[in-house]
């Protein structure tokens, strides 16, 4: 039987009675097929099992012409090279896996080979190493034997065995590098021996030596570590403001309720504890115990934290805060409410800032002389503490101030704030405190000084300590404030609205060189208010401190005589120029006609030793200086950044 015939017999899956099939069985050898081969038996075939299968992969599913009556149509002829040519697919890739798993076996077995050679080169190093402690052993017996004394004093020294068997273990190591390796048996050498111990000064040294090294290396610095902080910030965000609000309130309330818990206790909200506190502090002070007991007390407050940090339910505190509103404020309010509620913490937050500006304020006042008496108050009771802990024992003044705190704090607060006209009268400390000024208060203070030295007296008009509030109108009143004049000095007959004009810069270009406003007149000032802007700056001009007033003409190609006046003043090197006064001359003689009743050189045109205020006047001109303040500039121009403003 021909291949052909055994493959259709397989897939064609002939009846064994037929005649056609039985004969053809008889007649023909059956041809067998190609086996695959798996991968545990593959390794025992070699050259013949892969000529096998290149002849069985070399056929073709074409085949020669045969007898019509082999197939039975076309069809099937067809079917039959089909399946044949699957066959022969399968017995392809079944070749090319094989080719695959050969590779990788190669491989296993040349790392395996590998594996075993450095396995072989590991032992024979062992060998050696076990050879090499062997004899350096017997070396260091042999040298111990015969120098016992030289031994001895070396490791008084804090010297060791070693030094003796240094050389000969580098002649044995050579010697075994050339030798070959010998096969010991096992139990034949012993452990290598324990290195004698150091000796106390050896170990003290090394440790030394160790701490300097390390303190040498924290001083070094490292170029390559470059810590850079993150300096950039969250965004202002409705919902992260809230969260921190409410954190902030959450960490501030323990602090809170302990300086609530002081303020009752000191303010006898429960008197049998109070004394108990105030008898417990005087003697512990008398005795020289209160820091020993105020450690004591933390160190019973951290244990009782310990205790509920492990889950006890211990309710303790020195100081009763009093009644504690648990009571979230934003459960059951309305969005009105909550409006107000966001208004009224905002104005919370801005008094609180502001009075701790004014306190600091104070301070500096009171550390800068700005209040004289509170100064030197302040100036003798340091005087006094340091010449007291010159002469005294510093235990002794330690007593003596803790009595006099807690006399103040427990007994003579308390009578204070329940009887105000005693503190009013008694607490000097208090009023030393309120009479101290802020930053706000002592420029005005130093404005009123410095204006009330200009003030003119003129025979005709009565002083100014004699003017009262009921002769003076609300809008003189105003201008009195804004200018921080004295009621006296309000707006002359015919000044009171001003008189509009423009301040000229020559020295800017025309764009920023025109400031306007208005232009008042008073019996010691000539006082000019700009345009409302975001920071004003308002100029006072005092008629004592005016060296010159002529009329002028602020650029020379303007047509006409000009509608100008410049002031020229004292120990200044800039003038007032104001332009743009449709009454140039009028306001030119009225100006005048004041500095002539005050007897004023510039005015009067007279030589100085003809007027009443020759000598004082002079004295007073040369001492007089231009004065900046925060809105009001007495005296002197304002400069380029602020006539931008």
């Amino acid at each position: 039987m021909s291949l052909r015939q055994a493959l259709r017999s397989r897939f064609k899956g002939d009846k064994p009675d037929s005649p056609t099939s039985s004969r053809k069985s008889k007649d023909s050898k059956t041809l067998p097929l190609p086996v695959v081969v798996k991968e545990e038996d593959e390794t025992d075939y070699k050259d013949d099992d892969c000529h096998s299968f290149q002849s069985a992969s070399s056929l073709s599913p074409c085949f020669p012409s045969t007898p019509d009556g082999e197939f039975k149509d076309l069809q099937e002829k067809g079917i039959f090279e089909q399946q044949l040519t699957q066959l022969q697919e399968q017995l392809v890739a079944a070749m090319i896996e094989n080719q695959s798993l050969r590779n990788e076996l190669e491989i296993i077995n040349k790392k395996q080979s590998v594996f075993e050679q450095i396995k072989h080169q590991l032992e024979s190093e062992k060998k050696k190493n076990n050879l090499l402690e062997a004899k350096i052993k017997d070396l260091d017996h042999k040298k111990s034997l015969h120098g016992i004394s030289k031994s001895k004093k070396k490791n008084t020294d804090g010297a060791g065995k070693s030094n003796l068997s240094v050389e000969p273990a580098i002649d044995i190591a050579s010697d075994l590098q050339e030798e070959d390796v010998v096969s010991i048996p096992d139990g034949e050498f012993e452990k290598p021996a324990v290195k004698s111990p150091k000796s106390f000064k050896m170990r003290l040294y090394e440790g030394i030596l160790k701490k300097v090294y390390e303190v040498i290396d924290d001083f070094t610095e490292e170029m390559d570590y470059v810590h850079v902080e993150n300096t950039e910030a969250d965004p202002l965000t409705g919902k992260k403001l809230k969260e921190n609000i409410k954190r902030f309130g959450t960490a501030v309330k323990p602090y809170y309720d302990t300086v609530k818990g002081i303020v009752n206790l000191l303010a006898w909200k429960t008197p049998p504890y109070t004394l108990i506190v105030f008898v417990v502090y005087m003697y512990m002070v008398l005795k020289g115990w209160f820091f020993p007991t105020l450690l004591a007390c933390l160190t019973f407050r951290l244990f009782i934290n310990i205790l509920i940090y492990r889950g006890w339910n211990v309710q303790f505190n020195f100081i009763d805060p009093g009644e504690i509103d648990d009571k979230d404020p934003e459960e059951s309010l309305g969005i009105s409410d909550k409006l107000n509620l966001v208004i009224e913490v905002a104005t919370k937050v801005q008094n609180t800032l502001g009075q701790a500006a004014d306190g600091l304020e104070k301070i500096k006042s009171l550390l800068t002389w700005r209040q004289p008496d509170a100064s030197n108050q302040l100036f003798l009771v340091i005087l006094t503490g340091f010449i007291s802990t010159c002469i005294f024992p510093g235990t002794d003044l330690l007593h003596i101030i803790g009595l006099l705190i807690g006399i103040k704090l427990f007994i003579i607060d308390n009578i204070y704030n329940k009887f105000p006209r005693i503190k009013k009268k008694y607490d000097t400390t208090h009023q030393m405190w309120l009479s101290l000024p802020t930053d706000a208060q002592y420029e005005k203070k130093h404005m009123k000084l410095e204006i009330d030295r200009y003030i003119l007296k003129h025979g005709e008009v009565p002083d100014s300590e004699e003017v009262t509030d009921e002769y003076t109108s609300s809008d003189d009143k105003a201008f009195c404030q804004l200018f921080s004049l004295p009621n006296s000095e309000s707006p002359l007959p015919g000044w009171q609205g001003g008189r509009m004009c423009t301040l000229i810069n020559r020295e800017k270009s025309l764009a920023s060189a025109f400031k306007s406003g208005k232009l008042y007149l008073t019996r010691s000032f000539l006082c000019f208010e700009r345009s409302k802007t975001p920071s004003p700056k308002n100029i006072v001009i005092p008629l004592a401190n005016i060296s010159g007033l002529e009329k002028a003409k602020p650029y020379s190609w303007l047509p006409g005589g000009g509608m100008a006046i410049e002031v020229t003043v004292t120990n200044s090197d800039k003038s007032f120029m104001f332009g743009g006064l449709m009454n140039r001359d009028e306001t030119f003689n009225k100006i005048t006609q004041v500095g002539m009743a005050a007897q004023l050189p510039w005015a009067s045109g007279l030589p100085l030793d003809e007027l009443h205020m020759t000598r004082e006047l002079a004295k007073f001109n040369k001492k007089s200086q231009p004065h900046k303040f925060k809105n009001l500039s007495i005296g002197m121009v304002c400069d380029d950044k602020e006539n931008e403003n």
